[in-house]
Formats: structure tokens, C-alpha cells, sequence
């Protein structure tokens, strides 16, 4: 694999050597430092004596993901030798000691002075040996927050070619329009989307049905990449599409396993540069399921509810986010990481609908969700942070029902 896609996990020792040996040079998103950086660029960094991180090496590492954040992203790797021409080339390897644990404080450290804080940012240790030696990669994708500055300088940097620079003042202001820029278009492609949802919920909820009609509840997972990514063909990719996940609610006591039950069946349907799918649980339920080659994927549920069963479960909510959030991963898998912006909504039609906890058959454990179409507050999902954002959605949409749970709400995971 290379060390621009795909996820970071899988990069072994093999994938470094064949990096050395194609002679990979550095740009616009790759840079090399055989070291960690000292002043004068001579000795070791105190991470070799004490297992410190000099702040020299801290603040040189922070400008090269800062240039890359503010640019198209890239990754930086530390303990890859370089050449001596122009641009330079990975030429060898050259390890550092403890390079798992190097790794975890690098991330933290440079993180700790980037302002505004990064939505998203990798760093893997690749040890060579059971000694812990090896080689540090840390990868950044494009930021929406962008510009971000150094804490300590309080520079703006921005990657030129192979080059990482300081930019002017004008220069900051034009990267603050272009994120402007994006982030009306972020918000138009998710304005629009939602209207359509509830479009769709309406017809659906309103059709005649076997066992009711006019009555019921609808939620929409929307999740757009943050800056642009191609995924190329996705009819005929079964790893984009097989789609499970398990959310743990772990309360006083117990654990409760949450599991969204229509998943997609193999049967996905081509369109114009995507891919959908419907799993027709019943008469009275629907999921539906849509992903495009700009890596957007949308998970929409319609539950017609009846006198008999006039409910919708908080569980069954968080697990299709939990759905959402796998399905980000799995995208990830194929392309670089990205940021993605998660947009969920919550509509009932008709009259109120219960909203049931995670206690089977207690009274106390409902409330109410009234009428109306609701706009969830959107998510940034970074890296590793699946358990806060389906705690965050628990809370929203109990408080969207009127009651508070933020003392007593479980906590998530999705192992």
C-alpha cells in the first residue's frame, strides 16, 4: 500500500523499504526527515537520552502538518533518509528508538500548538524489530478550518512543491475565502439533501400500508467529506458496501449490544456515479442506502408506527449512526482519511411519536418526540472518536424530546 491511501494501520515494514527503493521524492504532500530536528542540526533530540521530545523538534514537525492541513494534505515520516539532490528522495532507512510511543507524544505535542486545533490527524509507529525501532508516519489530510497557524511562531505555513514556507498576510486572507468558499458549498450539498429526505419521508409515511398509514418517524444519516476525494468506480466494490456494525451501550449493571437491523442485501443498484440500496424490512419499514464516487454516503430509515407499536427505540437510532460512522471507515479504507461532516435528521409525522430507552418494558424509560422536521447540530468526525459522537446524538435526541439524560446517558462504543 502506498503511504497517501488507505489506512495507516496496514503500513508494515515492506511498504517503507519499497518507498526507499522506488525513490520516492518528496512534494506537494510527501516530506522526509531522517531525525527528529535539533538546532544546528547536530546531536540527537532528547527523545534518544530521556525520552523527552525536544521542543526544536516539536515545533519543526508542527510547521510541516500545518502546511500540509493548510494545502492538500500529506504525510511526514520520520527516520526515512534522504538524498542529496533536488528534489530529495527517500534513500534508506535510518530508525528511531520506541517509535510507538514516539509516535503517540508527537501527535499530542504538535497538536497542542496548532490553532485552530486539527480536525484529523494520524501518527503510527512502523517498529522494525521487537526493540520498538522503526520509522514514524504522521498523515494530515486538506482542513476545512483552515488557516492554521503555529502557536509559538504564530506563522501560517503552506506547502510550495517540495517546500514548506511561510505565507504573507494577504496570502492568509485568501485561504480564509477559500474556506469560506467551501463551506457554503458543504452546506448547500447538505441543505439539499435533507429537503429531499424530507420529501421522500413524506411520500413514504403517508402511502397506504398494510397494518396503518399518515403516521410514523424518519431519520437521515448524511455524511459528507469535509475536502474533495474521488473514489473512482464503486459499482462491484464489495468492500465499500458490506456494510455492519455493533454499538455497546454500557450502563449501570449492564451492556446492551444496539444493532440497526436493515442493513443492505447484495442486490446494489448502479446510478450516475453511485451506487444505492433498499432493504424493505416490512410493509411498515424501509432503510435506504446511497453512496457516491465523491465519497458521500447517506443512510435514511421510514418506521411507520401503529397504536400497537407506537414507538421508535433510542437504540435503534444510535445504531444506525453507528451504521454511518462504519461505513466513513470503510471509506477511508479505500482513499487517504478525511474529515467527514455528519448531518443528522429527525422527522415524525402525523402526531408525536414515543421515543423508548434502553430499559425493556419500564414507563419511565419513555418520552415523547413531537412533530416537525429537526436538524441535528452536525458532527466532525475526525479519527477514533465514535464513541463521543454516538453519545452526543443519544443526548440530542432525548433533549429533542424533552427530557435531559446527560447525568445518566450510557456510553458508546463500537468495538
Amino acid at each position: 500500500m502506498g503511504i497517501l491511501g488507505g489506512s495507516l494501520e496496514a503500513l508494515n515494514v515492506n511498504d517503507l523499504h519499497r518507498l526507499c527503493a522506488d525513490e520516492i521524492p518528496e512534494g506537494t504532500e510527501v516530506e522526509y526527515k531522517s531525525a527528529l530536528p535539533v538546532k544546528g542540526g547536530r546531536g540527537l533530540d532528547a527523545w534518544h537520552e530521556d525520552g523527552r521530545i525536544g521542543e526544536y523538534a516539536r515545533n519543526e514537525i508542527a510547521e510541516e502538518i500545518i502546511a500540509f492541513a493548510n494545502t492538500f494534505g500529506g504525510v511526514l515520516c520520520v527516520g526515512i533518509q534522504e538524498s542529496s539532490d533536488h528534489p530529495k528522495r527517500a534513500s534508506g532507512l535510518q530508525p528511531l528508538p520506541r517509535v510507538h510511543d514516539l509516535a503517540r507524544r508527537l501527535r499530542q505535542a504538535v497538536y497542542d500548538i496548532i490553532d485552530p486545533p486539527l480536525p484529523m490527524l494520524e501518527a503510527i509507529g512502523v517498529a522494525f524489530d521487537e526493540t520498538g525501532q522503526g520509522v514514524v508516519v504522521m498523515r494530515v489530510p486538506p482542513s476545512r478550518r483552515k488557516p492554521h497557524r503555529h502557536n509559538v511562531s504564530k506563522e501560517v505555513f503552506y506547502r510550495r512543491a517540495d517546500e514548506t514556507v511561510r505565507i504573507t498576510m494577504r496570502e492568509v486572507q485568501e485561504l480564509t475565502v477559500q474556506t469560506l468558499t467551501e463551506g457554503t458549498r458543504l452546506e448547500a450539498v447538505i441543505a439539499d439533501r435533507r429537503r429531499r429526505h424530507r420529501e421522500d419521508a413524506a411520500k413514504w409515511i403517508n402511502a397506504p400500508k398494510s397494518d396503518g398509514a399518515g403516521w410514523g418517524v424518519a431519520v437521515q444519516y448524511l455524511a459528507v467529506p469535509a475536502t474533495a476525494i474521488d473514489l473512482g468506480r464503486v459499482v462491484g466494490r464489495p468492500r465499500l458496501t458490506e456494510l455492519d456494525s455493533i454499538v455497546v451501550a454500557t450502563m449501570p449493571g449492564k451492556a446492551v449490544q444496539l444493532k440497526w437491523p436493515y442493513l443492505p442485501d447484495t442486490g446494489w443498484r448502479p446510478g450516475l456515479r453511485s451506487i444505492s440500496n433498499v432493504n424493505k424490512n416490512s410493509s411498515n419499514r424501509r432503510a435506504d442506502y446511497v453512496l457516491h464516487t465523491d465519497g458521500r454516503c447517506e443512510v435514511s430509515g421510514f418506521f411507520g408506527l401503529t397504536e400497537r407499536m407506537p414507538y421508535v427505540s433510542a437504540g435503534l437510532l444510535v445504531g444506525g449512526l453507528g451504521v454511518a460512522l462504519s461505513w466513513i471507515d470503510r471509506i477511508r479504507g479505500e482513499v487517504a482519511a478525511v474529515e467527514y461532516v455528519v448531518a443528522c435528521q429527525l422527522s415524525t409525522f402525523g402526531k408525536p411519536a414515543s421515543l423508548m430507552g434502553y430499559t425493556d418494558g419500564n414507563p419511565d424509560d419513555y418520552a415523547t418526540l413531537p412533530i416537525g422536521h429537526f436538524d441535528l447540530p452536525l458532527m466532525s468526525v475526525g479519527a477514533s472518536e465514535e464513541g463521543g459522537l454516538l453519545q452526543q446524538f443519544n443526548e440530542d435526541i432525548w433533549n429533542l424530546a424533552g427530557r435531559d439524560v446527560q447525568s445518566g446517558s450510557p456510553t458508546f462504543a463500537m468495538p
